[in-house]
């Protein structure tokens, strides 16, 4: 090595002049001369400079650090070398696409398998308010009737003139009969059919409830499917920066310039960037089936890299109307309409006290016109039927008391979810702040972190900085990476919470 390198100010060119040589055929007598107007120590191939984390609409950006603006003189800004890895390799592309907001609502609106159970149950209310209606209405039938004797007997026929014969004769007779009956007076029926009016409402508010919280884990679940596969390229940008730093390390082993021990720290930094984007990758395939879960799919999906996922809540707009009041949610709606059931279920019993009264009217046609009131075949009939239970064992007593105490029951849950939606809703808000308040933290301190993190590098190819410096540098910068990812995205998580914490959705 040359004596002049020891009188240098910076200890890096004999480095890179030993590297150079160490990289040169043995054939070739001198090292290569740098270009012109190139720093010394910069003849390995330059990283790709990691793409900074853009955040979201109306979040402040970042400064930059002083220390970034004005490096200090004769820091040489290190090239890590170029490595390959299969773990570099980003995981498979999913089977489906998701490409527009639109087309999730037209998937859960087809396929959630909770959207068609609550409105099957809706059309189950509906249909038992006509199952209400119908003791309230006429009711018509028709009746026929044969009889044979098998039994006879000697006596006196029903004839003209009587005489003595075999009895009953005919032996064989029929009948038919049409007979209507119209209520006059029912007033259990009648308030039946208002409590079965109030619980199709009550389903119709659940399925509404429903529709929001279908909507809101579609959101969740694409902002999750997004946040995810992100970090596995954050993840994949660590180990491609810690495999560059091992292959340095290295590099300066073989020339004496650094320690085992250096490498085994680097190799420890490795290790951990590999398990990272392992779990990572996996992370990118729950969230994936999470996604295709709330479309109602059982295939992973995945979000199309040209969505613009800070359009989302404005486009989850076109879904959900944003309410002024607590009592305007779907789910308190929902409540207090099963609370007006169950008062009114408490209130019918004091009808079933009450008389009903109807209307008969019977048409009958006989085979044997000599059974008959008036001699003829066919008879017409038309009176009045007034029922008055008395008593009844004691179950109207018995019901009454059930449906209090359902009463009971149904208040103490409205209150409740009148509770759980003032703390929802007041979370949601201050989910915002606080979300937007932790991303500017985190983007200052990734600032911070990279600049700390290339001054290391800087330092420790000059000679005056420690292996234990870059690692502890290198993991800090991937810790301060992954956090900014997840801080990104929560804040887009936090404003679609915000927006359906207090909406009223329709799919």
């Amino acid at each position: 090595m040359p004596k002049r390198c020891f009188s240098v100010l910076l200890p890096v060119a004999c480095a890179a002049v030993a590297s150079l040589a160490h990289a040169q055929p043995a054939a070739a007598p001198q090292p290569q001369a740098a270009p012109a107007g190139s720093p010394a120590g910069a003849a390995a191939t330059p990283q790709p400079p990691t793409a900074p984390l853009q955040p979201p609409a109306g979040t402040a950006a970042p400064t930059a650090p002083a220390a970034q603006a004005a490096p200090p003189a004769g820091a040489t800004e290190p090239r890590l070398p170029e490595v390959s890895d299969p773990l570099l390799a980003p995981p498979p592309p999913p089977p489906n696409v998701l490409r527009t907001w639109q087309e999730a609502i037209a998937l859960i609106r087809k396929q959630s398998s909770a959207l068609q159970s609550i409105r099957a149950r809706v059309q189950q209310a509906e249909a038992q308010t006509r199952i209400a209606l119908a003791p309230a209405l006429p009711q018509l039938t028709a009746t026929g009737a044969v009889t044979h004797h098998l039994l006879t007997g000697e006596g006196v026929r029903d004839t003209d003139p009587p005489s003595l014969g075999t009895i009953p004769d005919p032996r064989t007779t029929f009948s038919a009969e049409l007979g209507l009956r119209v209520p006059l007076l029912a007033p259990t029926a009648w308030y039946a059919l208002g409590t079965a009016r109030e619980a199709a409402e009550a389903a119709r508010f659940d399925a509404r409830e429903v529709e929001r919280q279908q909507i809101a884990a579609v959101a969740n679940a694409i902002v999750t499917a997004v946040t995810a596969e992100r970090l596995a390229e954050v993840s994949r940008v660590s180990l491609q920066s810690a495999l560059s730093t091992l292959e340095l390390n290295k590099r300066r082993a073989a020339l004496g310039a650094a320690s085992t021990i250096d490498v085994l720290r680097t190799e420890q930094e490795v290790s951990l960037s590999r398990a990272q984007v392992v779990a990572a990758d996996e992370s990118v395939h729950r969230a994936r089936e999470a996604l295709g879960l709330a479309l109602g799919s059982s295939e992973p999906w995945g979000i199309t890299p040209s969505i613009r996922l800070d359009q989302l809540a404005l486009d989850a707009r076109t879904s959900c109307t944003p309410e002024n009041r607590i009592d305007a949610r779907p789910d308190v709606q929902a409540a207090e309409a099963h609370v007006r059931v169950a008062e009114r279920d408490v209130k019918a019993v004091d009808y079933t006290y009450w008389p009903t009264l109807e209307a008969v009217s019977n048409v009958t046609y006989w085979s044997n016109d000599r059974v008959t009131a008036n001699g003829e075949n066919l008879t017409w009939t038309i009176g009045g039927l007034l029922t008055f239970r008395l008593y009844d064992g004691g179950l109207r007593y018995a019901t009454r008391d059930f449906n209090r105490a359902a009463l009971a029951a149904q208040r103490a849950e409205l209150a409740e979810v009148r509770r759980q939606a003032a703390v929802e809703v007041s979370q949601a808000l201050r989910a915002v702040r606080v979300a937007e308040a932790n991303l500017e933290v985190t983007a200052r301190s990734r600032e911070i972190a990279r600049e700390t993190a290339r001054l290391t590098r800087v330092a420790y190819l000059n000679g005056s900085g420690t292996s234990f410096d870059l690692v502890d540098a290198a993991r800090r910068l991937r810790e301060t990476e992954l956090q900014f990812a997840i801080d990104e995205f929560e804040v887009l998580r936090a404003r679609v919470a915000a927006l359906l914490a207090l909406a009223t959705c329709k799919v």
